[in-house]
């Protein structure tokens, strides 16, 4: 398809109504993905676009923002993006394989140092995955990141030590080991003893306190700040609750391992402690229940009770509905239904809340409108609830109607103080995830396994 007939193709699809038959909807919304993934065909010129642009940018100079072996913005999140649709599409196997070539060249002349799944050899590896399981193919590639992923966690996993953790990039998802165990889970036929020592390390964090500042505090309590360059803000360190850099994360793979068989001892109560913490820091506002993003010490010993500031919008990385996916996940390996009916009350806020009001000012799956859609649908798998798909159609049709064909990739992303500032092609925080949220919405849920490095799946 030619950009021209691009354009033509989609003119139509940024004028539905509030309001539209959810079969249309979902053929609209296929209609988008493909547009987007037409967008991002070619490698190099998806790289060369991939921008803050001028008058996005802080100096007011276009910034290039491409990071090659990373799953922000990088060669293996495109690669996801053309292997992990559900609908047949003939050309995306080579469209994947061509961003695989280019991924696989950097990694093998680049840095290898240990960095989780979100850049590096780690995120490869996820492409990797996802491209053999939709064709059978690359399988003496994934041997090779099995190895690197073995020695990764041979050589590189943290001690547990007597006090808080230095940082929260030892166990978390994005940086940490939580991701490399989801890697290990999907690979647990090649990678089992390597996944056990992976599983035993977060059984481990999740049971027990630790002494701090004359407190005690979970074995989670980490030194660091969520976001570098805050240290300041947090001088006794925090206690992170989000999915990707907080307790949700471990707290969704062993979850995922134990419904999957891989059980530990141990594991039930690390599960239940960490789905316990959880359950006491669902705090309420007018509209319903939500998780606080991370807590300094001070917020921690007042306790829950005293909790008062404001939600956060909704996102994957921090609250719901990427939180209450985790705590699902929990409901759902040990029997507690008090668990799930936390996270569908949890789901429920959302429906109280006034989509202009949700505070989303972004499309990507991080943080926007493609992780809503996507999230809420994986929630409703398992919930059935109506009155949640209603809420996703409003959500796909936001975001189908913000498919903007003057744009490089059809979408643009908030990475500035501009608003829709910048050009990022990526999975996590651009158009490739975009694209798949579109795709697994418009064929009524039945993902490949995209979502494995959000533990959502």
């Amino acid at each position: 398809m030619t950009s021209a007939e691009t354009t033509a193709d989609t003119s139509a699809l940024t004028s539905a109504p509030a309001a539209v038959d959810r079969a249309v909807l979902r053929e609209r919304a296929g209609a988008v993905s493909d547009a987007v993934l037409d967008r991002l065909a070619d490698p190099a010129a998806t790289a060369a676009a991939t921008r803050i642009p001028a008058e996005a940018a802080d100096d007011g100079v276009p910034e290039g923002i491409w990071a090659e072996l990373t799953l922000g913005s990088g060669s293996p999140g495109l690669a996801i993006a053309f292997s992990g649709g559900s609908r047949p599409a003939t050309d995306r196997t080579a469209r994947a394989h061509g961003y695989l070539g280019v991924a696989t060249r950097a990694a093998a002349q680049g840095d290898t140092t240990p960095s989780g799944i979100f850049k590096g050899p780690g995120a490869l590896a996820f492409a990797v995955l996802i491209a053999n399981r939709a064709t059978g193919g690359y399988a003496s590639a994934l041997q090779r990141l099995d190895d690197y992923q073995r020695q990764l966690v041979r050589t590189a996993l943290p001690a547990v030590p007597d006090g808080p953790l230095p940082t929260i990039g030892h166990y978390e998802v994005v940086r940490g080991m939580t991701g490399v165990g989801r890697y290990l889970l999907a690979r647990a036929e090649t990678c089992g003893e390597e996944l056990e020592s992976v599983l035993g390390y977060l059984i481990r964090l999740a049971c027990g306190e630790v002494e701090h500042r004359g407190r005690r505090v979970p074995r989670w309590w980490a030194l660091d700040a969520p976001r570098t360059g805050s240290e300041a803000q947090l001088p006794d360190g925090h206690l992170n609750l989000g999915i990707s850099h907080g307790v949700a994360g471990p707290l969704a793979l062993l979850s995922l391992a134990w419904r999957q068989g891989v059980r530990l001892p141990g594991q039930r109560e690390a599960i239940e402690s960490a789905a316990g913490l959880l359950a006491r820091w669902a705090v309420r506002d007018g509209y319903g229940v939500y998780w606080p993003g991370y807590l300094d010490l001070a917020e921690y010993t007042a306790g829950p009770e005293a909790f008062d500031t404001p939600a956060g919008w909704p996102s994957w990385c921090y609250g719901a509905p990427g939180v209450s996916r985790a705590v699902q996940l929990a409901g759902l390996a040990l029997g507690r239904p008090d668990w799930t009916a936390l996270a569908l009350a949890s789901a429920e806020r959302l429906l109280a809340v006034p989509m202009d009001d949700w505070g989303i000012h972004d499309h990507a799956l991080c943080h926007g409108w493609a992780g809503a859609l996507h999230q809420l649908g994986r929630l409703n798998d398992e919930f059935g609830d109506e009155r949640i798909e209603a809420l996703r159609d409003r959500v796909a049709a936001r975001l189908v109607d913000a498919f903007d064909p003057a744009a490089p990739f059809g979408y643009r992303f908030t990475m500035t103080a501009v608003p829709f500032g910048s050009d990022v092609s990526g999975y996590l925080d651009g158009a490739s995830g975009v694209a798949l949220a579109l795709d697994a919405y418009a064929t009524g849920g039945s993902p490949t396994g995209w979502d494995m490095p959000l533990l959502l799946s």
